[in-house]
């Protein structure tokens, strides 16, 4: 008997950082989500929303792995569907007393996958802070 297992997984994170000198509005948004059959799943995230002090960044880890089965005998059967992984984000911020937005990136990035998948995997690593350019 085949058993669907569907895993939808979606960390959004709107940050409003104050750090010496600028501030920065970033919206960072990582998730997955798989709908196959016989399917062992893994997700980790590791998120940090605010820095201790305005040297100490954001950070947003993600990581999903998705993988067929093992029989009992050893040998492996794929798992049957689809699998997916995103990141979407928003970054802006300006300099105290030079306007409202002088700086501003939007980046996004989908990884898909279908039919009989032996392995699925996708990190996802964002780091804020005022040092990047």
């Amino acid at each position: 008997m085949n058993s669907k297992r569907v895993c939808n997984i979606i960390i959004s994170l709107a940050l409003l950082i104050l750090l010496t000198g600028s501030v920065s509005a970033d919206v960072i948004q990582a998730g997955s989500s798989i709908d196959a059959t016989l399917t062992s799943v893994t997700t980790h995230l590791d998120a940090k929303i605010m820095g201790d002090d305005p040297d100490s960044p954001v950070v947003l880890n993600y990581d999903i792995s998705a993988t067929g089965t093992t029989r009992p005998d050893g040998t492996t059967v794929p798992m049957s569907g689809s699998a997916v992984a995103y990141v979407r984000a928003h970054i802006s911020g300006s300099q105290k007393g030079s306007g409202p937005n002088n700086g501003e990136l939007t980046y996004s990035d989908i990884t898909k996958a279908s039919g009989l998948i032996t392995s699925f995997q996708k990190s996802i690593a964002y780091r804020g802070g005022s040092f990047l350019v």
